[in-house]
């Protein structure tokens, strides 16, 4: 091949990859100027899947124990809150306190309360555990293996979801939040109890828990503001519907 010709042949070459090193160049940049941002979605991402995977399996596990609607309402003081409204509709960019990006501001307020309802419900759940039934019959008998089997899974992966969440704090030099147990009002939690009492607390809580982990996952799947499919248009109505509830009927009233 003559040196001109193969001169234009490299010209050529060159020329085609420009596009694709720029691109590579930029990426890279944009991954230098920001290095933070990476970390906080890869630590958030990580733990969503988490969550994603822990409430999989216990929705599961749950079908399994055939629960009857007779036995779901209640709402004791030992049963842990979380006040997702306010989650949901914090104002992110007023706040100064934690970072710059998005990102590290929703890290920084979402951990330490995901963190405190996982520490919450696990406490919860070593309760359930070591409940002791009076006369228990013979359908609570054939209950009881799925309800240990429930329990026993929903307590190894609430100890790993846990686990995950205190790694990402770690991750980037956050603080793991102190947790006082003595704000649940476990005390009141009964341990001695006949099987329709059992039954009933079970169901509570799993109750309870079932909505935490569809609510935290819908909380990181649905950013506020940004009906992303149906369901993430539906719980962003329902927590708007408690929001509205809260204001003042005259401040409503102003308004509107």
């Amino acid at each position: 091949m003559p040196a001109e010709t193969r001169s234009i042949e490299h010209k050529r070459r060159h020329q085609r990859r420009q596009p694709e090193a720029m691109a590579q160049l930029t990426k890279d940049m944009r991954a230098t100027r920001h290095p933070s941002v990476e970390l906080y979605k890869n630590a958030t991402r990580k733990i969503m899947r988490k969550l994603k995977n822990t409430r999989r399996f216990f929705n599961q596990e749950r079908k399994e124990l055939n629960e009857s609607k007779e036995y779901r309402d209640g709402m004791p003081d030992w049963l842990p809150a979380v006040n997702f409204v306010d989650i949901h509709f914090h104002d992110y960019k007023s706040s100064r306190k934690f970072g710059g990006s998005i990102w590290e501001k929703k890290f920084a307020y979402q951990m330490p309360r995901l963190y405190k309802s996982l520490k919450e419900y696990y406490e919860l759940f070593k309760k359930l555990r070591d409940v002791e039934v009076d006369f228990p019959d013979d359908p609570f008998n054939s209950y009881k293996n799925a309800r240990q089997k429930l329990i026993n899974g929903s307590l190894q992966r609430l100890y790993s979801s846990i686990a995950e969440v205190t790694e990402s704090m770690t991750a980037v030099n956050m603080e793991t939040p102190n947790f006082d147990i003595s704000k649940m009002k476990l005390e009141n939690f009964p341990m001695k109890v006949d099987a329709t009492q059992c039954l009933k607390n079970d169901y509570i809580v799993f109750r309870g828990y079932g909505n935490l982990l569809n609510n935290w996952y819908y909380e990181f799947r649905c950013p506020r503001s940004k009906k992303v499919n149906k369901r993430c248009a539906a719980y962003e109505e329902k927590l708007q519907e408690k929001r509205d509830s809260r204001r003042p009927k005259n401040k409503m009233l102003f308004m509107s």
